[in-house]
């Protein structure tokens, strides 16, 4: 990983301590070594990571792929605590990272079988979200994703630089609910209301009955496309 050298730690004096109360730096160093002081598995310093800064979706995911790819032997891992993973990163993320959500879901597809009734239907909700019911090729998703941890490591190293933190811990609020922001845009919403097709024309806060997605709020229209929130999350439909 050209660039990235950890100098600052490669050259101390004594053992860098790895474990989950060490410093944001010495865990990215742990994740960037994959982890070769042998204390702390990559999966479990992205999860210390994502805990620190919940507000940040990439270190959750990333912690889901590398669960993915790099299993463990603790049984810890179901398609069920995966698929809730997911969920968690679509709710924080609020749709910034659909298409990365799509790639660990192509990566993860041959560990997603046979799956129960429940998680069948909670994959399928989570595929609509990102507006993908297809499979996708599972190499190429893996490239992105590594190439993501690769873009995300480069930029830690230097926010760490100087043994700084990451930034400031999650102290601040949740994120809010999806389900409970449509809630209130539907009570807020001041427009017509009707049933939702792709040649109606349509206005900011309007209210469309959509027959798969439900009942959904127009946040913004653009020339042949409108931004509607729904229960499941923000989508761009065709219309008018």
């Amino acid at each position: 990983m050209r660039g990235i050298v950890f100098e600052d730690i490669d050259n101390r004096k004594e053992a860098v301590q790895i474990s989950p109360q060490a410093s944001d730096r010495v865990l990215v160093y742990a994740i960037w070594t994959r982890n070769a002081a042998g204390a702390l598995p990559v999966d479990r310093a992205w999860a210390v990571l994502s805990e620190r800064y919940s507000d940040d979706a990439r270190f959750l995911l990333l912690h889901a792929y590398e669960e993915v790819v790099a299993p463990r032997d603790d049984g810890a891992w179901t398609p069920s605590t995966f698929l809730t993973k997911v969920r968690k990163v679509l709710d924080a993320a609020g749709g910034r990272l659909n298409p990365e959500v799509r790639d660990l879901i192509a990566v993860a597809e041959d560990d997603l079988h046979p799956l129960s009734e429940e998680d069948a239907a909670h994959l399928e909700r989570i595929r609509a979200r990102v507006t993908s019911m297809r499979r996708a090729d599972s190499v190429a998703s893996k490239k992105r994703l590594q190439r993501l941890a690769t873009d995300v490591i480069r930029e830690l190293h230097d926010r760490t630089n100087g043994d700084k933190p990451i930034g400031r811990t999650s102290t601040a609020p949740a994120a809010i609910d999806p389900a409970s922001e449509w809630k209130k845009a539907v009570s807020e919403a001041k427009g017509k209301r009707s049933t939702y097709s792709a040649t109606a024309k349509v206005s900011a806060g309007d209210v469309l009955e959509h027959p798969k997605f439900g009942a959904g709020v127009v946040l913004s229209v653009e020339p042949g496309r409108a931004h509607i929130l729904f229960e499941s999350g923000a989508r761009k439909l065709v219309c008018g």
